[in-house]
Parts: structure tokens; sequence; C-alpha cells
């Protein structure tokens, strides 16, 4: 009976441990919400970006872990945007997005890497700007579906100076009597008209020196491809055949519009000038010059407070405008653009890339 005893004992232990452990087992480990996050930074905050640094690792972003009480599986994700589409309900919706790998708490930029975002963002080139950099951190739970715990955001602002990368769209080249050399294509600035589209509409400046200039329009660096010239008026071509070639009377910068499909084509004299508040919108006090080696306008001692509003005016009626779309790009016809800050500056503005390399500066 005494080792009967000793059994149910033994047996009684053994089920208490059970119970211990079971009840150990169920004890549930609680997400917690961090106060922030800390220690975001930019190793460098100050940019100027050029061919030279673009294999170079021009910034590196970093941030600490949040704390959520135990090892959480974090996402992190950085948004790149411009201070003005930060705000209201619509804010950071045309930022850049970057997904950041699991585990990690830093993300490197090479040069071409970050110029390449900041030409998405449609920054001005050649001259400083900010850019806010949002880290975001969200937590999930084990099935997936979202935590209860809020999003986490951090912000730091840099500022940059990006440089053009050229965008390349459809081309014809124009090849003529008026060039140097004569009736040779040449993919360079001046000598070809773009199409953004890839619709058989082209557009480009073109700088015709003379009084009588002559030329074609060549699909080609060559005379293999198609080769535009007039279809028996001033506004009509034609690659049927061997055409006459198209001729305009000059001298004239024009606008060089070109529809390949309705066989169009029309030509819009311009002389560019700069018109703001710092010359109360005058159409003369600010004209600008065209360098016919660079294919450049340029004005020089534009005295300028930061805040004042000015444009691009081609015409005395501001029906050939260039202002900034809604992303800060060089647009035909957009709204003002602003001074960042206050000084004697050269401003030049670049027609000569075809339709959709269109560029201004300002130094």
């Amino acid at each position: 009976m005494q080792i009967r005893y000793f059994k149910i004992i033994g047996l009684a232990g053994l089920v208490a441990l059970g119970l211990s452990a079971c009840k150990k087992d169920l004890t549930n480990t609680v997400l917690q919400s961090p106060s922030g996050i800390t220690g975001f930074t930019a190793s460098a905050s100050t940019l100027v970006l050029s061919t030279d640094n673009d294999s170079a690792t021009v910034t590196s972003f970093s941030w600490q872990a949040p704390s959520y009480g135990f090892a959480a599986a974090v996402t992190y994700t950085l948004y790149i945007d411009i201070p003005s589409d930060t705000g209201g309900t619509a804010g950071w919706a045309n930022a850049v997005k970057v997904p950041i790998p699991t585990g990690s708490l830093t993300r490197a930029y090479l040069g071409t890497d970050l110029n390449r975002v900041l030409n998405q963002l449609g920054l001005p080139f050649g001259s400083p700007s900010a850019v806010v950099v949002r880290l975001k951190a969200d937590v999930n739970q084990s099935t997936g579906t979202a935590s209860t715990v809020p999003t986490l955001y951090k912000e730091l602002t840099i500022t940059v100076t990006p440089y053009k990368v050229v965008l390349i769209f459809p081309k014809l080249y124009v090849a003529g009597d008026f060039l140097n050399p004569t009736w040779l294509q040449q993919d360079l600035p001046g000598w070809t008209i773009a199409s953004v589209k890839s619709d058989e509409n082209y557009e480009g400046y073109v700088n015709f020196p003379n009084t009588d200039n002559n030329f074609k329009l060549c699909t080609q660096l060559s005379w293999n491809g198609s080769n535009y010239g007039s279809g028996g008026s001033a506004t009509t071509i034609t690659a049927v055949g061997n055409p006459d070639n198209c001729h305009f009377k000059g001298p004239a910068y024009c606008k060089v519009s070109v529809d390949t499909s309705a066989h169009t084509i029309s030509y819009t004299p311009t002389q560019w000038r700069l018109a703001g508040d710092f010359n109360g919108w005058s159409l003369s006090a600010t004209p600008m010059t065209l360098n016919t080696t660079t294919n450049q306008w340029t004005a020089t001692g534009v005295n300028m407070t930061a805040g004042d509003t000015y444009k691009f005016e081609g015409d005395d009626n501001w029906v050939n405008s260039y202002g900034l779309d809604a992303k800060g790009n060089l647009a035909f016809g957009g709204g003002n653009i602003t001074a960042s800050k206050t000084g004697t500056f050269t401003v030049t503005l670049d027609l000569s890339g075809g339709a959709g390399n269109y560029f201004y500066t300002v130094k």
C-alpha cells in the first residue's frame, strides 16, 4: 500500500507540472506601440549631382529599429517628394516610393540612382531644390493582416541639385543647306525634332539663319530611311519618291511642328525674353540672346528677389510662353516660375533638344 501511495503522489506531481507548463505556453506577447522612429538621418544633406559622382554613394539614409516589445518584422518604405506635394488629403500622392529590404535599417544612393529619382520628380536642373524624405514603418500580424499599432512616420529635408538626363524619344533629323556641315543628319541639339508620345507628332526648335533655308526631315542618321520633303505646299510634307526640299524663308528661330501621319508641317517664329515681377512683366526689358553654337537663349545680369515669379515669353503677346507644370517641369503655357533666392543671375533657356527635353537653368 505504501508503494501505491507514492505512485499516486508522483502521478499527481507530473500532472501539476504539465498544467504549469501549459499555463506558461498560453502566455501572450503584447505588441507595444513605440513613441516614434529615432535616429533617422542622411549622411549628406546638401548634394550637387553630376556625371562625376554617378557611380559614388552620395548619401545614405539610416534609422534605428523601433521597439515593439519583441523582435517584430517591420516593413519600411521611403517616400521622396517635393515639399508642395506633402500636405493636404492628397499629400505624398506623387512621391517616389522606395521599399526597403526586410531587416535593413539603411538605404544608400549612388549619384545616378538619386538623380533619376529627382528627374522623375521634375526638379529644375542645375539649381538647388528642397526634397522631403519620409520614412514609414509598419508591423503586420502573423496572419499578414494589418496591426492595430499605428503606422510610424519620420521626415527629414535635404537640398539637392540634379542634372539633366536626356530622355530618348522618336526623332526626325534635320538635314539642310543652312547647317554645318550641310546636308548631313546629326543627333545634336538644334538638329532634331521629337515625338514625346511616339504618335507621329513631332516638335522641336530650329534656327533658320538665312533668307532661304532648304532642308529635309529624316528618320535615320543617313539617307536610308524615310526622308520627308515638300508635299507641294509650304504646309505639307511627303516621303514618297524623291520630293523637293522643304523651304522656309528666314531668318527666324522657329518651333517646327510635324505630323507624319497627316503629312503636315508648321512653323512658329519666336524671339525669347524674360518677363516677371522683377521687371514689371515687361516684354522688352529683359531680352534673351541666342548663342548659335549652343542653341541656347541667355539673359545675363538678371536681378531677382526670392519669391519673384517669372516666365519665358516668345512672341510679344503671350501666345508662346514657357513656365512650370504641376511637377515643376518646363512646360508650354505653364505656370509662373518662382525665384528661390535673391541675387543677380544668368538665366538660360534651352529648347534645342526636341520636345520632352526642354529645360532652363538659373546660375
